[in-house]
């Protein structure tokens, strides 16, 4: 869906595009592909792959709140190749360790 918004980021802002709880949970509408990246330094027209997972038919109104918006500043990383990784509590557990399910 072609939101009719237009953006030019800076090259080191992205943003996430995600759903809105209540469109998603009252009527089963949300993007597909969520959350959607928005790369840094794009530029363009905003648009939001909605899908409907109900049953029903749903029309989006002009001005309506179908996502939101999620701005982000990047930076530069490096990353290094080691050998080893120093043993913590954490990382002894694996995953789900740390939760209580």
């Amino acid at each position: 869906m072609n939101l009719g918004i237009s953006i030019q980021l800076p090259k080191n802002v992205g943003g996430f595009v995600l759903p809105r709880s209540g469109l998603a949970s009252k009527h089963l509408i949300a993007p597909i592909n969520s959350p959607g990246l928005i790369d840094p330094g794009y530029t363009g027209e905003l648009m939001v792959p909605l899908m409907n997972y109900s049953d029903e038919s749903y029309i989006v109104t002009k001005h309506e709140r179908v996502a939101q918006l999620v701005v982000i500043t990047t930076g530069t990383i490096t990353f290094d190749e080691v050998s080893d990784l120093d043993v913590s509590d954490r990382s002894k557990g694996g995953f789900g360790s740390t939760g209580k399910n």
